[in-house]
């Protein structure tokens, strides 16, 4: 095959995907959507590998026509911020293999993904977008929502960037007016709306898939842990990857596929974070991409593959032959704090964690010297340690390595 696949901002997990169709002879190019798809001071494998393609375009007004010249096999979004223009390039370019396009601002907005779902007559999360505190104020009185626990958030954004959990009765206007004023990680200008929604409970999921031609295959299966900061309980501590279990996760599955199918997800890789409430399962939100951060190799040492392998599949060979979900052993990415904001002193001190008996992997994106922000979410990460191996043994590592964290020094600058 000698057309090109063009992988749009192949940062993150994204970064994978450019070797392995290159293993396959199937040349690379690369499209970067925004100056911010492509910032080298965000967590893993942040910057574009240049050498990993035959061309790296930036997004122009030519862009259509250069792609057109190049009759693309396939556009594939590398991570969230390519999602949008991959849609866009995919539905001119190569719609054999796009999703459904009137669905593609619901699979970027994050109120228009809760309402396609409802359209779709699935359960959802109830949810308002809006700029006016007005509105708000008699939404919340509408929904019987004046004294509940809430989630505030921007319309698109990524790794939990400015989500805040509200206390009942707590201040929502202060942080909903600071949604408003402040440029996102992701796109880097304020949001010109903010997400309010009731806040819901349970145990959240990572659904991990790839799809081809509308049927969808489980990749991860992946629970969250998380920790609070003030406001936000959206600092990770650990996630598991899990064996799936029909009895425990079939409703779990099942959801996420219809959530699929009403975000017109038809084909490639969907990251959906999923919350198993009481009442049943409730989409947070899908992301039409592969997981972020160091996920691939973690997932084949729990697995014995990814979503990378599906999507090779689904793109080549147009179904996906690697059906089975295999469990093999527990594997924990544990994922490494910053207590406070300041310049980190002494990393090299994570180095002894290596010698721990299930360590796998050591991904730690900051140097002495550096600034970092206090975690308050998954970009503030310092990074992650990732154990596998006997359930037992992995979290008796789990809390050494809290132990050697805990001596980390992030002196603050007055």
């Amino acid at each position: 095959m000698s057309n090109p696949v063009v992988i749009v901002d192949p940062v993150s997990s994204g970064s994978d995907l450019a070797p392995a169709f290159s293993a396959r002879n199937i040349p690379v190019i690369a499209v970067r959507s925004t100056a911010y798809a492509d910032s080298s001071d965000v967590g893993y494998a942040a910057a574009i590998q240049s050498a990993n393609f035959l061309k790296v375009y930036d997004n122009s007004p030519d862009l259509v026509d250069d792609l057109r010249r190049l009759n693309p096999h396939a556009i594939i979004a590398g991570s969230e911020t390519g999602v949008e223009l991959a849609d866009q390039l995919a539905s001119v370019l190569t719609p054999q293999f796009a999703n459904v396009p009137e669905l593609a601002r619901a699979r970027r907005h994050k109120a228009d993904m809760q309402q396609a779902l409802a359209d779709a007559g699935l359960p959802v999360i109830r949810t308002l977008n809006t700029a006016s505190i007005t509105e708000v104020m008699r939404w919340l009185t509408e929904q019987d929502l004046t004294d509940a626990a809430l989630v505030l958030k921007p319309p698109a954004s990524a790794g939990s960037d400015k989500v805040f959990h509200i206390s009942p009765g707590g201040d929502w206007q202060r942080t909903f007016d600071h949604i408003l004023s402040t440029p996102t990680a992701l796109l880097g200008e304020p949001s010109e709306t903010v997400i309010v929604q009731e806040q819901v409970t349970g145990t959240e999921y990572a659904v991990d898939t790839v799809s081809a031609a509308g049927k969808h295959v489980l990749a991860h299966l992946i629970r969250y842990r998380k920790t609070s900061a003030d406001e936000r309980m959206t600092v990770f501590d650990y996630t598991e990857f899990m064996p799936f279990d029909s009895r425990q996760h079939g409703e779990l599955l099942q959801y996420a596929s219809q959530t699929l199918d009403a975000l017109g997800i038809r084909w490639g890789a969907a990251h959906s974070e999923i919350m198993l409430t009481a009442a049943g399962p409730r989409l947070i939100e899908t992301g039409a991409r592969m997981c972020g951060g160091p996920v691939l190799g973690l997932a084949r040492a729990a697995t014995g593959s990814s979503q990378l392998e599906r999507v090779m599949e689904a793109y080549l060979d147009g179904e996906i032959r690697t059906t089975q979900y295999d469990f093999r052993q527990t594997v924990v990415p544990v994922f490494l704090i910053a207590p406070v904001s300041g310049v980190l002193c002494n990393v090299e001190i994570l180095d002894k964690l290596r010698t721990l008996p299930t360590h796998l992997a050591t991904h730690v994106w900051k140097n002495n010297g550096d600034y970092v922000e206090r975690t308050v979410d998954f970009d503030t990460t310092l990074g992650i340690v990732a154990l596998a191996g006997e359930r037992r043994a992995v979290f008796a590592d789990y809390a050494r390595i809290r132990q050697v964290e805990a001596q980390l020094v992030v002196k603050s600058i007055e």
